[in-house]
C-alpha cells in the first residue's frame, strides 16, 4: 500500500508543469529618477515643464528566448499604464518556459479593437482614452505646463492616436537583456524605466515651444509615437 501510494504521487509530480510568475513594473522616470508630477524639469532644449498626466496602453507583453517567444498569460490583454496611480503601472504574467532574455510589448491598442464597438475594463470610454470610432482610441497621453507653451495657461497636451495607413501610431518595443532563468519558488520582477524626456527627443526633435497640441492622428502625432517608442529601457530584474 505504501509503495503504490509512493509510486502513484511520483507520476502526479511527473505530469505536474511548472509555471513561472513574472512581474512587470513601469516606472516613469526623467533622467532615471522617479517622476514626482507636479515637480519642474528640463528637456535637452533647455525648455521647463512640469508632468500633470502620462498614460499609455501596454497590450501583448511577452517574453522571448532569442527568437523563440514564450507562452505568457496575464491578466488582461490591455493594460492602462497611469503615472497618478500607482496600482496600475504593475501586472503579472505566467509561462511555463524557465529562460528569457527579451521582453516585448506594444503601446496601443489592435486596430480591431478601434472598430470594434463600446469596450469594457481599461478600454472603457470612460478611462478617457477613446476618440470616435473613427479616430479610435488614444494610445498614448502626455500632459503639462510649460512656460515655453504658447497654449492657454501655458498648457501642453499630447494625445497620441491613429491605428490604421499612413496614420498608424502603434508601436512594438522589444528590450533586450541578459539571459534570465527563472524560479518556480518566487515571483522575477522586471522594473522598465518610461523616461519622460524621450518625448521631446527620442528620434525626432519635438519642442515645446514649437508645438504645445496634439489632438488628432496624423504626421506629428507618429513621430511623437516614434520618440516615446524609445524611452523604455530595462532598469532592473529581481527575484522577490
Amino acid at each position: 500500500m505504501l509503495l503504490f501510494a509512493c509510486q502513484k504521487e511520483l507520476a502526479g509530480n511527473a505530469g505536474t508543469t511548472q509555471q513561472y510568475t513574472v512581474k512587470i513594473t513601469f516606472q516613469p522616470v526623467i533622467n532615471s529618477q522617479a517622476l514626482v508630477l507636479g515637480e519642474t524639469y528640463h528637456n535637452s532644449f533647455g525648455e521647463d515643464y512640469s508632468i500633470t498626466a502620462l498614460r499609455f496602453y501596454a497590450a501583448h507583453p511577452s517574453l522571448k528566448n532569442n527568437n523563440t517567444i514564450l507562452a505568457v498569460t496575464g491578466e488582461t490583454k490591455y493594460r492602462l499604464i497611469d503615472a497618478s496611480l500607482n496600482n496600475t503601472l504593475s501586472f503579472t504574467v505566467t509561462t511555463t518556459d524557465s529562460i528569457f532574455n527579451s521582453f516585448s510589448f506594444q503601446i496601443g491598442v489592435d486596430s480591431i479593437d478601434n472598430v470594434s464597438g463600446v469596450q469594457s475594463g481599461d478600454l472603457d470610454p470612460g478611462k478617457g482614452m477613446f476618440w470616435t470610432w473613427n479616430s479610435g482610441y488614444v494610445m498614448a497621453k502626455l500632459e503639462g505646463t510649460s512656460s515655453f507653451s504658447g497654449m492657454p495657461g501655458h498648457e501642453f497636451t499630447y494625445h497620441v492616436g491613429g491605428f490604421s495607413g499612413a496614420n498608424n501610431s502603434i508601436r512594438s518595443i522589444t528590450l533586450a537583456t541578459q539571459q534570465v532563468k527563472l524560479n518556480s519558488n518566487r515571483t522575477t520582477g522586471i522594473i522598465v524605466y518610461a523616461d519622460i524626456n524621450r518625448w521631446f527627443s527620442g528620434v525626432h526633435s519635438l519642442k515645446i515651444s514649437d508645438n504645445a497640441f496634439v489632438h488628432s492622428p496624423g504626421e506629428l502625432a507618429r513621430q511623437y509615437a516614434d520618440n516615446y517608442a524609445v524611452m523604455f529601457s530595462i532598469a532592473e530584474i529581481a527575484g522577490e
